[in-house]
């Protein structure tokens, strides 16, 4: 019988790397980035599907009116099946981006915080390096 096992990752292993790393190492790292944009772009897929299936919705009701009732049902439906559309895949989105934002932000301040450090010991290092020369005056 197989038995799986289920890895446990916290966002704490994920800054706990930049405990291992070296300062130049710490300070080259790059912060991550949001995820504003991938709920940008969501929304307008949800913009685009909603207008297109709102103008054929909107066209189908404006023919029972006439000709030329199917070109205002359709600008109509595109209209509104694009607000509903982008306003519902945004919400969506925000709320399962949310705790991955949590996260980026949280990984973000701890590398801040472990940069300020780094740099701090860089500094000493540099001014004990230089300070305690042959030679040197003080």
């Amino acid at each position: 019988m197989i038995t799986f096992r289920e890895k446990q990752y916290t966002r704490w292993d994920d800054t706990d790397a930049l405990k291992r790393m070296r300062d130049s190492d710490i300070l080259a790292e790059k912060k991550k980035s949001g995820t504003l944009g991938d709920t940008a772009t969501k929304m307008g897929v949800g913009a685009a599907v909603g207008g297109t299936v709102g103008s054929i919705a909107g066209g189908i009701a404006g023919m029972k009116k006439g000709g030329k009732g199917f070109l205002k049902g359709a600008k109509s439906g595109a209209k509104v099946g694009a607000l509903l559309g982008g306003a519902t895949t945004g919400t969506a989105a925000a709320i399962g981006n949310s705790k991955k934002q949590s996260d980026i932000n949280f990984y973000n301040n701890r590398l801040e915080y472990a940069k300020r450090q780094a740099g701090r010991r860089e500094r000493a290092d540099w001014r004990s390096n230089m300070t305690q020369r042959e030679g040197y005056t003080y």
